[in-house]
Parts: structure tokens; sequence; C-alpha cells
């Protein structure tokens, strides 16, 4: 279990259980979303990334972050590149609508 206070980091291969707080259901469905990221990113390097891949978990965390914007600053606590790319993403595309 990732507790906000330690660096983790996601080697894309092990699903983490990501603590956001007493949501339950979205700290499952943030996990979700990060696992996913991460090992596509990590492990899935077919050059569709930008194209494909970034856009679905950036729309999927940005639905997330729009229901509890105080997501943003535990996310880019993890000190996870992937993590942070896809949030700052996030953020953009909701500046955007």
């Amino acid at each position: 279990m990732c507790k906000n206070k330690k660096i983790m980091k996601n080697d894309g291969m092990n699903d983490i259980s990501y603590d956001f707080g007493d949501d339950e259901k979205l700290n499952k469905e943030v996990s979700f979303i990060l696992n996913e990221a991460v090992h596509v990113f990590r492990h899935h390097a077919d050059g569709n990334w930008k194209e494909i891949y970034k856009p679905k978990y950036v729309n999927m965390l940005a639905e997330k972050i729009s229901a509890k914007p105080s997501l943003i600053k535990k996310l880019l606590k993890l000190k996870d590149p992937v993590v942070s790319n896809i949030t700052h993403a996030a953020m953009k595309l909701q500046k955007n609508t």
C-alpha cells in the first residue's frame, strides 16, 4: 500500500494499491489507471504512447481529478515520471475544457 509520504516507484509489472484517502472506490479506480499507464509506458514501447495510450489514460485520470481536485497534489507527490506526465496532461485538458 502506498502512503503518500513515501516515494514509490511503479515498475509496471506489479499492481500497486495506491492510497489517496478514505474513498476505497476512488483508490481502486485511480490505482487501476496508474498501474495500466505505467505498465503500457514501460513495457509496450510500440510507438503508440503519444497518439493512443497516453490520451486514454489522461482522459480517465482527468475525470477522477475533476471529481476530486485534491488528487493532483497527491499524484505529483508520488514522484513517478509517468504519473506526473499524465497528471500534468490531465490538468491541461481540464483547463482547455
